[in-house]
């Protein structure tokens, strides 16, 4: 967690994730931060000026979001150990137990 924060926390995060996807890091919300590895809860928003519907941009972005996830990308700035998009495994790491490590840290 140290590391994480260290290397520019979530500010870090979301500007690397919303370059990979090439989206505006505003649309980039982090919900939770928890501390076990490092969990980062978060949602991509839409983008309001657009002439894609928001349902359109979201697809395309969780297929772009997934290719990087399955790919073992760099992007999120460590090993991906578990992730799931909307409910969706991606990865699913059977020594990692999320609920075991309840601390969040915002």
């Amino acid at each position: 967690m140290d590391e994480f924060y260290s290397s520019g926390g979530t500010t870090s995060f979301a500007d690397r994730v919303s370059a990979a996807l090439g989206i505006h890091a505003s649309q980039i919300k982090i919900v939770a931060v928890y501390k076990g590895s490092v969990v980062v809860d978060y949602v991509i928003e839409s983008d309001p000026e657009s002439t894609e519907s928001a349902e359109t941009q979201l697809r395309k972005l969780k297929t772009s979001q997934n290719k990087l996830i399955a790919e073992g990308s760099e992007v999120f700035g460590a090993e991906i150990l578990s992730a799931s998009t909307d409910g969706d495994v991606q990865i699913d790491d059977p020594t990692y137990n999320p609920t075991a490590q309840a601390n969040v840290v915002n």
